[in-house]
């Protein structure tokens, strides 16, 4: 079976499916269960991924402007390398004749385009919107099998698109390593003292995303906040939306409660974690809910949406709410931070959830997939 890996989505900083390719690139340089024919990486991170994955056969492309590399370089890439399978991430790719395609899919393209669309972002995002929009539905009719991250993902292509169950394969993505609990880390003082002082703190990440929901966050830590029984603060992980989220805070008078970092490695993600009293993350919209694992698997009590994924990832591991109920997020703060036998409760709840996402089985049921695509279709 030759095989060919698009991870052009690789880049340093990437979210969701950057991150989910990096870590399937790690196991794949361990495993010898798949072999890849070719892995296909930008320039730009060729000599980073040369560095990590020495024993693959990467192949440095250009994959700017993406719509170029999605719907012209691409494919004649997999003609050159005589390519019988590609396995990618990109919802606008292109679906070749002449090799099977395997999309792995985060979720349908439909709420970020339409969060695009009625944004003030530039004619260009705009425009990519509309063409991921209308090649999305041509990937639908060519695609050979869709793998979704999550059972929610699935059925908005059953439900949206129409596509057949027997067509979908649910796999969830694993646990990166780096994220684990407090006792095999460090302590939870570092952590404070690294990002607020010394204080403890409620964490959320705030990405510019308006699926993030940062201002149901703010509002529901002010409204939390005369009654906890500690001097806590607010983490702000990420550099999005800075004007909208000053305003709430100076609505909220958070000025000196509210602390911001801007990117940060995986280290420092991991020891944001380490450091909180509780992760808040008042999500509209999760395909899968990376963030919602590691945390729990840092041992940091979840407080999130009862929406889309999100129960799958979480299930009764931590508090799930309706998106916009303050009042609720607000209580549950109160609750984990003041009753430390509940937020023991949940921590061990959330670090049993956690290992239940590992890499090993997210292979397995990869390989497994190909392997029933190659069986069905007589390759």
């Amino acid at each position: 079976m030759r095989l060919a890996i698009d991870a052009t989505p690789i880049l340093t900083g990437g979210k969701g499916l950057a991150i989910f390719l990096e870590t399937f690139l790690d196991c794949l340089s361990r495993s010898r269960v798949l072999r890849p024919t070719a892995v296909y990486v930008d320039e730009l991170f060729f000599d980073e991924a040369r560095r990590r994955w020495s024993g693959l056969p990467l192949k440095a492309v250009r994959s700017r402007p993406a719509l170029l590399w999605e719907k012209v370089f691409l494919s004649r890439r997999l003609r050159k390398d005589g390519v019988e399978f590609l396995l990618t991430g990109r919802d606008r790719t292109v679906c070749e004749p002449m090799c099977k395609t395997v999309v792995y899919l985060f979720e349908v393209p439909d709420y970020r385009n339409e969060v695009t669309l009625s944004s003030k972002d530039g004619w260009y995002a705009k425009a990519a919107a509309l063409l991921t929009r209308f090649f999305f539905t041509s990937v639908v009719r060519g695609v050979t099998h869709f793998i979704a991250s999550s059972e929610f993902t699935k059925q908005d292509l059953v439900t949206r698109y129409g596509v057949s169950a027997e067509k979908i394969t649910v796999v969830y993505p694993g646990l990166r390593p780096q994220f684990c609990s407090l006792e095999s880390f460090g302590s939870r003082a570092e952590a404070r003292r690294h990002f607020a002082d010394g204080q403890p703190y409620v964490l959320h990440f705030a990405t510019g995303d308006p699926r993030d929901n940062t201002p149901t966050a703010l509002a529901a830590f002010s409204q939390a906040l005369p009654h906890l029984d500690h001097d806590v603060v607010l983490l702000l992980v990420g550099t999005g939306a800075k004007a909208v989220i000053e305003r709430d805070v100076t609505r909220y008078g958070l000025a000196d409660r509210v602390r911001h970092t801007g990117f940060l490695s995986v280290e420092d993600l991991v020891l944001s974690y380490l450091g909180a009293e509780a992760y808040l993350d008042p999500t509209l919209y999760e395909g899968f809910g990376l963030q919602l694992l590691e945390a729990m698997a840092c041992g940091v009590p979840v407080l999130s949406s009862r929406v889309t994924s999100v129960p799958e990832v979480v299930s009764d591991a931590g508090m799930l709410f309706d998106p916009h109920d303050v009042d609720g997020f607000a209580s549950g703060l109160v609750r984990v931070v003041n009753e430390p036998d509940l937020r023991k409760f949940m921590i061990s709840g959330g670090l049993e959830r956690a290992k239940q996402f590992t890499w090993e089985r997210t292979i397995r049921q990869l390989v497994s997939t190909f392997e029933n695509i190659v069986r069905r279709d007589g390759t």
